[in-house]
Formats: C-alpha cells, structure tokens, sequence
C-alpha cells in the first residue's frame, strides 16, 4: 500500500495541515511533526485529523516526540512512532492496551468534548492524565533534607562570600653604572656599546651696540691760502676780468684760486694788471710756489695770461680726534665678546634641565651687519658700532643620554628584577672636553631602582584557606619584599584567606 509522508512545518495549523492531506488519495498518510515546535497538540486537533483521514479513506500515523500528541494519539487509535524510519518498518497498529479508549463506529464522530468524568470507561471515552501525588515523608526525613540543603547553602556561602585583599611591595634596590661617553655632530645615533650620541648644531642670532673715546686724530684743513695774480693783456682791447675768475695750475687736481676783486686790463697788448686771489679750498694745500698759477678757466683764458709773482701763504690746517684702525678693531673685539655671553644666555635659555651645552664650541657663525659711525676717517670724539651676528654651538641632548643610559642598564639588570619607571638618573663626573676633531668625551654615571620581580598566582597560591597571620608570614619568607603584606579581608572577622584564587585581589605597591 502507498504512503504518503507530509513533513509538517512550524506554521502549520488544522486547516494548512488538512489541505496537504487532500492531495493525498487513500494509502497511509503519516504526518511528521517538526521537532522544535508545538503544533496540533491538542486532543481535539489529533480527532479532526483522524476523522479527515477516514473521510479520504486513509489510514492516518504520525511521528512526533511531543508528549501531548504521544499521549493522544494512541488512546484516539492513531498509531504514533518516534522517527521516520520506525514509523516505516514497523506495522500501524494501537497497541492493546489503548484498545480499549478507541471510538466505536459512529462514537468517534460525537465524542470529541472531554470525556465523562465516571468510575467505568465507556466506548470512545479517553479518561484523563494519571495525577501522581507525593508520598507523605516522615518528618524526620524532611528535617534530614533541611539540615542538609541548610549545610550545603552555608558552605557555598563559606567559599563564594569571603574575599581578602593582599598589598605587597617587592623589594627595591639600585642599579647603578658607570660608562665613558663620546658626543660630536658628526655622531648621528646613539651606539650604546660604544658609549656614543649625537651632539646636535644649534644657533642664536644676538645684536647690540658698542661705543669706545676715539684715540686717533686726523688733520683738517682751517684756512685758504691767499696769494696775487698778474694778468697780462694778449689783446688790442681793454678786457674785463670779473670778481670770480678761476685760475690754477697745470697740475692734475691742483688748488683752484679765484679773484676776490673784478678790474679791467687797459687796451694793449702787454699791458698787465696785478689782482688778489684766493684758494677755493681751505688748507695748507692751497700754499703754492710762485710762477704756478699760469691757467685761467674759461674765455678769458684765449685772452689775458696769468701768474703769480710770489707764493700763495697763510692756508692753514688744524689736528681733531677722530677714530683709527685700532679703534675699530677694538671696538669690534669688545662687542663680539658681549655678544658672545648673550648668545651663550639665549641658547641655555632654549635647552632643557638636563641638556648639555658645549660652550667650547661656541664660534661666529656669520656677521649678518656691522656698522661704525662714523663710517670713515672723520673727526669724532667717539666711535659706536651697531653689529648683528649669528653664533653657533654644539649641544647634546638629554633623551639622548637617558636612551643611552636606559640601554646600558638594561643590558646589565639582575635576573628577577624589574626596572621601576621614570627613575633613571644620570650624575657627570668631569664636564665635556672637546678636542680638535669637535668631540666632547667625559665620564658619566646612571642610576635607576629596580623591583624584584613576584609572580601575582604564586602569591595567591601560597595563601589559599590560610589564616591571615601565617599567610603574610610565608609571603614575606618565599618572596622577595620590602615589608610584610598587608592583608584586608571581607569580612573582617573571617578566619582564613579565601580558598578561590579569583577571591584574592592582589595590590602591588611601588613604595
């Protein structure tokens, strides 16, 4: 005979599920519950479905593990299988024991409310679930169970509710080690086995103003030279010679002189006529000697001749105060070392507490102005300079040292210890000396503390279920501390340290 397996899903109902079965003509139909869910459990369900399997003419089972259905199923004479591959190998039939609730024919179509509450079954009622009722216990047995959950509460209490919090400070010592170090600008990195680091350029630009009392002095010329002129006609005509007329000599940059009176010469060749003159320039330069004044400037110079009888006299010159090399050189000397300390000033001024100027290797950078005024040889009575300049120097920074010194000490710490944070410090013997290569060497020594090394499980292992007193006692023995443990427990009146480890909260203290 042919059957039909409908495999129910999760949305399923009585009407979905009877519609499905219409598809089906006669055979066997079996119905497969979904394992997960709670469908057509009812008693009421399972008759419909049995009664619409009848009216196909079908045989109806089903395969499901809920326990309604396992319950109903078989007192309704609905054969029901725990799996698919049962349901398939074994026969469709009721067993004999629930023969006896099956409907009679024409019982099953009138009896679907819930059965008839009587002392005898009759044909098609399916009487209710078996109510199983407790057994009275003795007293004394249910004060055993009491006793005992009251017991095993208390010892959950006595191993969940006791916490401890256990300080310690392990113990700390110095670390310290001396070394040589090297530093110049032409070092780019830190070599830690050769005790090297980078001294790094840096450069300030200073300006400022100096004045000194001159000590030099330097002629100046006070009076012209005067001195008289003959003029001699070359002409036939009386000639004019107005006041102003410059005559001079032949010389390259000679003295010029100019008459201070205007005359005129009479007509006649040779006739002559004497004027004063004096020297355009003030100074002994205008003391000429006789005959050298033969030029005239001008047209007169086609016209008249000239010469000076006698020399020219009384130019005078005077002596003033005026600056000399030396007072340059001086002043530039005195100005360069005042603005060497406040270059020095101003990079210190820039650098860090521990950085490490190398002053030796201070040097000009560069003259950026210089200006003296009187700018040349003029009579002054004294001298001032306006000078601008950069310097330069080497400095060596302290990151560099503590990496240099942290790397050392940590290629020399002791097994079982821990370097503390931020406590290297770092003591120079001898200050830099720099040599001509520009490299600074000097001796230097690092020091840090140092934290032995506890291991947080080994300290709550070696505590676990002891009293407070002994468990700091056998800390402070097996472990390397400064000081014996603190021990807090919660409650404070607790005897012993907690037997769970993650009870016990450890605190490690630096100090």
């Amino acid at each position: 005979m042919k059957t039909y397996i409908l495999q129910l899903d999760s949305h399923d109902d009585l009407i979905s599920t009877r519609d499905k079965m219409g598809w089906c003509k006669g055979g066997r139909i079996l119905l497969v519950w979904p394992e997960s869910d709670h469908i057509l459990h009812r008693r009421l369900d399972l008759l419909l479905l049995k009664r619409h399997g009848l009216s196909l003419g079908a045989q109806l089972a089903l395969v499901s593990r809920h326990p309604d259905v396992r319950y109903h199923a078989p007192r309704l004479g609905i054969p029901v299988f725990k799996n698919l591959a049962q349901a398939q190998s074994a026969h469709w039939r009721v067993p004999h024991r629930f023969r006896r609730y099956q409907d009679e024919p024409g019982a099953a179509s009138t009896n679907i409310g819930p059965p008839a509450q009587s002392s005898l079954h009759k044909p098609g009622d399916i009487p209710p679930r078996p109510e199983t009722r407790p057994a009275n216990l003795h007293v004394l047995v249910r004060l055993a169970f009491f006793t005992l959950g009251v017991a095993a509460l208390l010892s959950i209490a006595a191993i969940l509710v006791p916490s401890a919090s256990l300080t310690i400070a392990p113990k700390v010592e110095q670390q310290d080690i001396t070394l040589q170090v090297q530093a110049g600008p032409q070092i780019t990195a830190v070599d830690v086995v050769s005790g090297l680091v980078p001294a790094h350029l840096i450069t300030a630009t200073v300006e400022g103003r100096g004045a000194i009392p001159v000590s030099g002095v330097i002629e100046i010329s006070d009076h012209p030279s005067t001195g008289q002129v003959l003029f001699t006609n070359l002409t036939d005509q009386p000639i004019l010679i107005p006041e102003g007329t410059i005559v001079r000599s032949i010389a390259q940059d000679a003295p010029r002189f100019m008459t201070t009176q205007a005359s005129t010469i009479p007509p006649g060749a040779g006739e002559s006529l004497l004027l004063p003159v004096r020297c355009l320039l003030p100074g002994s330069q205008g003391n000429v000697p006789a005959e050298s004044l033969i030029a005239i400037e001008g047209l007169l110079g086609t016209q008249l001749s000239a010469t000076n009888p006698q020399p020219t006299r009384y130019g005078s010159d005077r002596l003033e105060p005026a600056p000399s090399a030396a007072d340059n050189r001086q002043l530039a000397a005195q100005l360069r070392q005042s603005l060497e300390k406040t270059a020095l000033q101003e990079m210190q001024s820039l650098l860090a507490e521990q950085d490490i100027l190398l002053t030796s290797s201070l040097e000009l950078s560069r003259v950026i102005e210089e200006s003296f005024q009187p700018s040349t040889a003029q009579p002054a009575g004294q001298l001032s300079l306006n000078m601008r300049i950069e310097y330069q120097a080497a400095v060596i920074y302290a990151r560099d040292l503590q990496l240099l010194a942290q790397s050392v000490l940590d290629m020399n710490t002791p097994p079982g210890f821990t370097p503390l944070a931020d406590t290297v410090r770092i003591d120079h013997h001898t200050a830099p000396a720099v040599d001509e290569d520009a490299i600074a060497s000097w001796q230097m020594t690092a020091h840090r503390q140092i934290s032995a090394q506890v291991s947080i499980p080994r300290v709550i292992q070696l505590c676990l279920g002891m009293p407070p007193d002994q468990a700091s006692q056998r800390l402070s023995n097996a472990l390397p501390l400064k000081g014996t443990p603190e021990i807090m427990m919660l409650p404070s009146w607790w005897p012993r340290m907690p037997i769970l480890p993650f009870r016990i909260r450890v605190l490690v203290s630096e100090t």
